[in-house]
């Protein structure tokens, strides 16, 4: 981006937006909540964290000094990533996994095996000013997206209180995750029930929904104890109570990508770490000194044995295990590395979100809204009656509850009558489709997505008149999105005009080029 860089003492709105989500989950604590805290300790230094579901979305990325889009999925967004690129305000996006393997049973599987969806996110990611990555592999793999591009590791934001180890008491070996794990404790259950049921002082610990908790049905009660999902902090009082932490994991490309966040919170709390020598533990681990890396199910048992045993070794790889998070892996030292890189592809320009008084007045405003959870200088606009009924709304949807999401979509546009969402979330579900998607079209005059489901909504019925221009409607707003054009053109080839879609086709095959993975651009 031209223009010097800004100063490093400029006061700096960061605003981060990420997929509706829990807000208690790990993702979010890792990915959002910890480093943007971590930039708060920074001087001067303003994050404020909301998802594309608030209703005050539109004020808080135009405003930001630089918006970073996380995993976000949305056409929408693109005409607002423009405007602010006019305005020489960068947009940085994040990927957090490789969606082009996402395991079947994981949530976003099916999102993300639909051609348009893989392509918009890539096309947004290309798009932004920059790219950041959880981890090496995924740069790697999607650098080719961007031609500036930084990895920021997953961090611990606070260090635990040193634990105190006791010799006479029974060794608990714990493991606690979501379901995206469900192959990998597949491959371990049996036997490491077999190696339970024969030790008299190990104990097995998990804290897992019912489809992994079900995997060790055979295992007697007495050696097991079940620990139900929760917040990260329920999951950080877990991990404080056991003490050898073990990580399996399957050698695919997903696993490959995933970050070290695991052997991360075993070490923090004192516990061994024990972890499959795949992904990102090799990396991160010394093995037999901060922890032991095993390649093979027989080889973890054979460590748990010796671990079990030898009491001394287990507290000083423990503890060696802490000192390096201690000295490489706490977020706040890290947090600069952030801040300067944002700085870095920020023009010297003066920030728009500051007054004349000097004061973030966009941040003083965005901390009065309802849901508004503010700490010094961190920022969470939580969700409130209105974001969590589009939420619920979209889940009823999924699970094909229809009359429900209905009733919350409904609910959510008298909440907020001047939001486009409900519109546009509620309209296959409204008695007039058409009418609904206009509506959206209207509140927001940019909104990319009312008009390609216009045009989706048109073409089912039939009318390839008003598709077309539903269509062209949308790439008027935004002439680099490709599906557009992709649109228009299937629908006059349908109607037997070959040689007028074809300069359509060659439009939407030229946006497209830099998105296609490098061993394959010449395809």
């Amino acid at each position: 981006m031209p223009g010097i860089q800004q100063s490093e003492t400029a006061p700096l709105l960061i605003v981060q937006v990420d997929t509706a989500q829990d807000e208690t989950t790990g993702d979010f604590y890792y990915r959002t909540y910890a480093p943007t805290m971590g930039m708060a300790r920074c001087e001067d230094v303003y994050p404020v964290c909301l998802t594309n579901l608030h209703r005050a979305r539109e004020t808080a990325m135009r405003t930001a000094d630089v918006l970073v889009l996380n995993n976000v999925c949305d056409p929408d967004v693109l005409p607002l990533i423009k405007e602010r690129r006019d305005r020489n305000r960068p947009t940085v996006f994040e990927l957090c996994d490789d969606l082009d393997d996402t395991p079947e049973g994981s949530p976003t599987h099916a999102f993300y095996r639909n051609p348009e969806n893989l392509l918009l996110i890539k096309r947004l990611a290309h798009y932004c000013d920059a790219m950041q990555f959880s981890s090496p592999e995924l740069q790697r793999k999607y650098g080719y997206l961007n031609s500036r591009s930084m990895v920021f590791p997953n961090q611990i934001l606070d260090l635990p209180p040193e634990r105190k180890y006791r010799k006479d008491r029974e060794v608990v070996v714990g493991w606690g995750g979501s379901l995206g794990h469900l192959e990998d404790m597949k491959r371990i259950a049996g036997p490491l029930m077999r190696w339970i049921r024969g030790k008299n002082n190990a104990r097995l610990h998990l804290m897992c929904g019912d489809k992994l908790w079900a995997l060790f049905d055979d295992l007697p009660g007495k050696f097991k104890k079940r620990i139900q999902p929760g917040s990260m902090a329920d999951y950080y009082r877990f991990v404080s109570r056991i003490d050898i932490g073990i990580a399996p994991l399957k050698d695919t490309p997903f696993n490959r990508s995933r970050s070290d966040v695991k052997f991360l919170e075993f070490a923090a709390h004192g516990v061994v770490p024990v972890l499959q020598a795949a992904g990102p533990y090799p990396a991160s681990v010394r093995n037999g000194e901060t922890g032991f890396l095993f390649h093979s199910t027989e080889e973890m048992l054979g460590i748990l044995d010796s671990l079990v045993e030898d009491f001394p070794a287990r507290t000083a790889v423990a503890r060696a295990a802490r000192d390096y998070v201690a000295r490489e892996r706490l977020q706040v030292p890290h947090a600069r590395e952030r801040v300067d890189f944002y700085r870095s592809i920020l023009s010297g320009h003066p920030p728009v979100s500051m007054d004349p008084g000097g004061n973030l007045s966009v941040f003083e405003s965005l901390s009065r809204m309802e849901g508004a959870r503010r700490r010094g200088r961190h920022l969470i606009l939580c969700s409130t009656r209105f974001e969590l009924l589009l939420y619920g709304g979209l889940l009823a949807s999924n699970l094909s509850d229809s009359a429900k999401a209905a009733h919350m979509f409904a609910e959510a546009a008298t909440l907020e009558p001047g939001s486009h969402l409900p519109h546009l979330y509620g309209a296959f579900l409204s008695d007039d489709v058409l009418a609904s998607l206009a509506r959206a079209g209207t509140l927001n005059p940019r909104s990319v997505r009312s008009r390609m489901l216009l045009g989706e909504e048109y073409a089912r019925r039939n009318d390839m008149v008003n598709a077309m221009d539903s269509f062209r409607a949308a790439a008027e707003i935004f002439p680099q999105y490709e599906l557009p054009f992709l649109k228009v053109a299937g629908l006059l080839r349908e109607a037997g005009r070959e040689q007028d879609a074809i300069p359509l086709m060659m439009e939407a095959k030229n946006l497209m080029l830099p998105l296609a993975k490098p061993e394959t651009a010449g395809v």
